[in-house]
């Protein structure tokens, strides 16, 4: 891919994405393998007047070896400079940007308990940290890079540089940068899921049904006050991002002691680097009552008994299934895209953004209001060409959300 293509989607993460100020700290995560295009961004942020670009460094192998071979009460106590170093950004208000690729077997075979026990005592320490990305007190954006692996899953042929090709072109124009037609280019994308933001909320939903040929049967309440996002939206002081890039949804959160019934899921769930697939969830009174999974089982278990939180569902997203990433016909093996081509919900910790006049409310007063508080939130997959919801509004209408797999509104 070209330099100038490449200049011209760091632009995007960072002024759109992010939406990078001068003299504002800019936080890059990201693999090693990407060191490239992570050096087009730094340069295209100090472009913008950044103040500093800090890098977080990953590395799946040597992450792999480390819950291989660590200790366990390395696993168990994360070393202080993690949650310093987080807080230190986020007491500087720095923008956090988060460049992924597909990797569903990174962590393949290490034990889940192992897994989990890093995972979970990490989260605790950097609760905070996940508070303030879920309650927007900062600027933030999840944004895919390509890698040969990931082209190689998606069946890419040719050299590694042909492949990575290939696979940047899917990418930009699923992000709605480059060859797109210009009643769909990115910035009139925004304006079409703010429309459709506005017609949720003006209906004052009381619940959804959904209704699939799979089996899922689910009825789901949605708190008083409630607020449908998606797009872009505002930090607490007011500054317009996007929190990830590509997007196609709209999102709230339910009430969490309001779900009950049967959901199954229509595409793999990749979590802590295994692939979970084929699974369903019963719900009772908004608790997971009942699992299966044909696949990754044990880590579906894990991700549920991650707290008392982790039984209950954090977010509910709408999705057209005829949405460009959806029609690509693609399982992306990464949830950023998945995510995007199908009505999905998600385990755990709901946005406070998602809840009228939620500034400042702690999370006992959240939960009074239908949220629920996790230290994990993990989307899944529910949508497909079948997919019908129901709309019941709070004075007694019915209308339709979506019919087959698209949506009404």
């Amino acid at each position: 891919m070209n330099q100038e293509t490449l200049k011209k989607y760091a632009h995007t993460l960072l002024k759109y994405g992010v939406n990078l100020q001068k003299d504002q700290t800019l936080v890059i995560s990201v693999d090693v393998e990407n060191k490239d295009f992570a050096v087009i961004v730094t340069e295209e942020a100090y472009g913008l007047g950044a103040k500093e670009v800090v890098l977080n460094w990953r590395c799946s192998p040597i992450a792999r070896q480390r819950l291989l071979h660590a200790k366990e009460s390395v696993l168990e106590r994360p070393a202080n400079w993690i949650p310093e170093f987080y807080k230190q950004y986020i007491d500087d208000k720095a923008a956090f940007l988060s460049l992924i690729s597909a990797n569903p077997k990174a962590l393949e075979g290490i034990p889940t308990n192992r897994i989990s026990l890093q995972s979970r005592n990490l989260n605790k320490a950097l609760s905070f940290y996940h508070t303030a990305i879920m309650n927007s007190s900062v600027t933030w954006c999840v944004a895919s890079v390509p890698t040969v692996l990931w082209a190689d899953l998606l069946g890419y042929e040719g050299t590694d540089e042909e492949k990575i090709e290939q696979l940047w072109a899917t990418l930009l124009k699923l992000c709605r940068i480059e060859g797109v037609e210009p009643k769909d280019t990115y910035r009139h994308h925004m304006a079409k899921l703010r429309h459709r933001c506005e017609a949720l909320n003006k209906l004052d939903l009381k619940a959804l049904r959904y209704t699939c040929k799979n089996g899922t049967d689910l009825l789901l309440e949605l708190p008083e006050g409630h607020i449908w996002l998606g797009g872009e939206e505002s930090s607490k002081d007011g500054t317009i991002f996007n929190a990830n890039i590509p997007t196609e949804e709209v999102f709230s959160a339910p009430q969490y002691n309001g779900v009950n019934g049967i959901v199954y899921s229509t595409k793999p769930l990749i979590y802590q680097g295994n692939t979970i697939s084929d699974f369903s969830f019963t719900f009772k009174e908004g608790k997971i009552v009942d699992y299966t999974a044909k696949e990754g089982y044990e880590v579906l278990k894990e991700l549920i008994e991650t707290d008392e939180g982790s039984h209950y569902l954090g977010e509910v997203a709408l999705v057209d299934h005829f949405s460009p990433i959806s029609q690509s016909n693609h399982i992306f093996y990464e949830t950023l895209f998945d995510e995007n081509a199908s009505c999905h919900l998600a385990i755990g910790a709901s946005y406070p953004t998602c809840l009228k006049n939620s500034d400042g409310l702690s999370e006992e007063e959240l939960k009074e209001r239908g949220l629920n508080y996790s230290l994990t939130h993990v989307d899944f997959m529910i949508g497909d060409e079948h997919m019908n919801i129901k709309g019941y509004t709070r004075d007694g209408q019915e209308v339709d959300i979506m019919i087959d797999g698209r949506l009404q509104v």
